[in-house]
């Protein structure tokens, strides 16, 4: 297996506007802001795929990708919680559109014989990062502000841990049109 496939997963790409308002969004001081250019909306986690699966998904991800309609951010949200952050994310409601994405994406993990994320999806895009030891945080939950999300791409990356954080690497992409 070439490191290539390794820690793959699939997630939306969102437009250079979206991913602008995203970047203007405040942080806490003691965060790491996710780079603007790795903003993403995790669809499933796959983790290690063989060459061969991995093509195949690449090549099956095009019936797949559908427009979808731009959706608003709902929350800026500290999860797991505020007292105890990993990370800040911006969630969007799941609108049939994303059941649809997901149901979509899960069937077609299972006709390639892929395992499937356990995990339910929640639509949201992560903004920044904590230390393991992060301190509380005051606002609990932050209204976000007026931001449509629009998506361009249905990508397969690959993650690669590095010292200040993952850093990802597109293996396929789809535009939504």
């Amino acid at each position: 297996m070439t490191d290539g496939w390794q820690r793959c997963f699939i997630a939306l790409a969102p437009s250079a506007a979206t991913r602008e308002a995203l970047a203007a969004v405040p942080v806490a001081s003691t965060a790491r802001r996710v780079p603007y250019e790795q903003l993403h909306l995790t669809v499933t986690f796959i983790g290690a795929l063989s060459a061969a699966h991995g093509e195949a998904l690449a090549r099956a991800l095009t019936a797949r990708a559908v427009p979808l309609a731009p959706a608003a951010i709902e929350r800026v949200e500290h999860w797991p919680n505020a007292n105890r952050p990993r990370l800040t994310v911006a969630t969007l409601a799941m609108s049939d559109e994303f059941v649809a994405l997901d149901w979509r994406i899960r069937s077609l993990m299972l006709e390639l014989g892929l395992s499937v994320d356990a995990r339910a999806f929640r639509p949201h895009l992560t903004l920044a990062r904590f230390g393991r030891e992060a301190a509380a945080i005051d606002d609990v939950h932050t209204v976000a502000p007026a931001i449509i999300a629009r998506f361009e791409s249905l990508v397969l990356y690959s993650s690669t841990l590095a010292r200040h954080g993952a850093r990802y690497s597109a293996l396929a992409s789809v535009p939504l049109a």
